[in-house]
């Protein structure tokens, strides 16, 4: 998992606490598990919460409980993830949907993926200029751009596969309709935005404030012409 204090990708060692919950007539069903541990990288604490179906004893004659047939587990402590810290050449106006995306995809990896998917089309249609009919051809003709890095090329290509357009028509057609996302869909949605930033915002001004300062350094003009 990463930590959603410092984002690090990590191993926790577990402390748990778990309960059944009961009836009106007392007997026991469904039960919860409280898990708590630290961040071997930053050393904050993490909570999460896990819901079963059966909560029973952990052998016959014991008093601790045993979660079986786990259906949901959510963080719960830190509420919100820390979010990436974006370069300051990406508009606050793409940043602010990008962290929003970020922030909830721990509580809801659907709504994570529908504001992705959204500010993904944002990006193709503002400052790219590709505007098709559906998301599925925009990306393809991004694909087809010569000046598109093979990074940016590789996490199209998964996308396509994981968010699977051709199945679920409705992820293509309308980018701000919720729907149910296939798993780890919001994930690589929200990696191929940071891949999208660079292409889009990053480079272009790197290289721009390279040639500025060969200017300033040695007065070299160019006539190049940063495009996107």
């Amino acid at each position: 998992m990463k930590c959603p204090h410092c984002n690090t990708s990590i191993n926790v060692e577990w402390f748990d606490d778990t309960f059944p919950c009961e009836n009106n007539r007392g007997v026991k069903q469904d039960g919860f598990s409280i898990l708590y541990g630290f961040c071997p990288e930053c050393e904050n604490l993490i909570i999460k919460l896990l819901h079963g179906k059966k909560c029973v004893h952990e052998d016959f004659t014991g008093t601790d409980f045993v979660l079986q047939n786990k259906d949901r587990e959510d963080i719960i402590y830190p509420k919100f993830p820390n979010t990436k810290t974006l370069s300051q050449y990406i508009p606050e106006k793409y940043a602010q949907v990008y962290k929003e995306s970020e922030q909830v995809n721990n509580i809801s990896p659907r709504a994570s993926a529908t504001l992705s998917r959204y500010l993904l089309q944002m990006i193709l249609h503002e400052e790219l200029k590709i505007s098709k009919k559906n998301l599925a051809e925009e990306i393809e003709e991004l694909e087809t751009k010569s000046n598109v890095p093979t990074e940016l090329i590789t996490m199209l290509q998964v996308m396509r596969k994981v968010a699977n357009f051709g199945a679920h028509p409705k992820k293509s057609t309308n980018s701000n309709e919720i729907i149910d996302v296939e798993k780890g869909e919001s994930d690589v949605m929200l990696e191929l935005i940071n891949q999208l930033f660079d292409f889009v915002f990053v480079r272009p001004k790197m290289q721009q404030k390279y040639l500025d300062d060969i200017k300033a350094k040695y007065g070299i003009e160019t006539e190049k012409t940063l495009e996107k």
